[in-house]
């Protein structure tokens, strides 16, 4: 086991972990009031995270077929666009004229 702690994807999957834990612990509506505003800057890590677990996924295989990483880290990429799109770069609405 000590022999693989300086693999690349042992360190992102830990890491991955690490961000997890507190993210999870937080989860609560009642970390959500404790924290204030705080709780949406923890909650953002997830995006580390996120990427993390896809390097560590790709790097388990030696990046030799990174495909199945990329297929499962694809939804999360997709809602994530959409998000970036919705909020930042969609056409205001129009307001109806009364009259």
């Amino acid at each position: 086991m000590l022999s693989e702690l300086p693999r690349f994807y042992i360190w992102t999957g830990w890491l991955a972990f690490a961000i997890f834990v507190p993210l999870a612990v937080t989860s609560m509506d009642f970390a959500q009031r404790m924290m204030g505003p705080w709780w949406k800057w923890l909650q953002r890590w997830t995006y580390a995270a996120a990427v993390l677990t896809l390097l560590h996924w790709a790097g388990l295989h030696e990046f030799r077929n990174p495909l199945g990483a990329i297929l499962h880290f694809a939804p999360l990429a997709a809602l994530e666009a959409y998000r970036v799109w919705y909020w930042h770069l969609r056409p205001p609405r129009r307001q109806a004229n009364p009259g």
